[in-house]
């Protein structure tokens, strides 16, 4: 119930961002300028549980894929959208696996500077991410405990940052982003010799992100 509840108010976010772009180009009377470009990055994941159930750690990754910047006809004013592939470490305990995901970018962005000499700039929208990997792990430690880490089909954050453009080509940012959604679910449980216990503990698990990324705009 709560993956379905989830999923609807997505794809209800996804609908609302994409009519706000387009109300912003049908009220605009000068067409807007569209550079394409290539967005790649690095990111530090810090985990955070409901709980104090496991060790939590700095994990790393990277992240590349396709973005738009769309001028609009107000001075400063600008809508980045950008799909993505990312690929980032998570550790629970002593347990490490890679988290590969499509990211979906959206961003307000405002900005002042000297032409396309140089531009600095903030920007904050939100952020869909659709896990495409492996999506569950599960190991037996040596307590005879059976631990399970499961991870969301489809999460929502929000990315916030500032950046700078230099010879109109190129643009660098730090990015922070911060869930709304949490990252997925961790589980466990005793055993007593052969039998399982019915008593099954549970923690939300959220991944907050920091991220450098630079962009080429052709």
């Amino acid at each position: 119930m709560e993956q379905t509840f989830f999923r609807f108010n997505s794809q209800r976010m996804i609908v609302m961002t994409l009519s706000f772009v387009i109300c912003l180009f049908s009220f605009s009377p000068v067409k807007a300028q569209v550079d394409f470009g290539v967005k790649g990055g690095y990111e530090l994941t810090n985990m955070e549980f409901s709980a104090e159930v496991a060790n939590r750690s700095n994990r790393s990754g990277f992240f590349v894929g396709p973005t738009l910047k769309i001028s609009l006809p107000v001075t400063g004013v600008a809508v980045d959208v950008s799909g993505l592939y990312s690929n980032r470490d998570l550790k629970v305990e002593s347990e490490s696996f890679c988290q590969q995901s499509i990211l979906l970018q959206g961003d307000a962005r405002f900005s002042a500077g000297i032409g396309d000499a140089l531009n600095i700039f903030i920007y904050l929208g939100p952020q869909f991410s659709f896990n495409v990997g492996d999506d569950i792990l599960q190991w037996l430690t040596d307590n005879k405990e059976l631990k399970q880490f499961t991870l969301q089909e489809t999460m929502l954050s929000v990315n916030m940052g500032a950046g700078v453009t230099f010879a109109k080509h190129f643009e660098g940012r730090i990015n922070y982003n911060v869930p709304i959604s949490k990252t997925g679910d961790f589980t466990w449980s005793n055993t007593a010799g052969q039998m399982w216990d019915n008593v099954w503990h549970h923690s939300k698990t959220r991944t907050n992100a920091w991220s450098a990324a630079i962009t080429y705009y052709f």
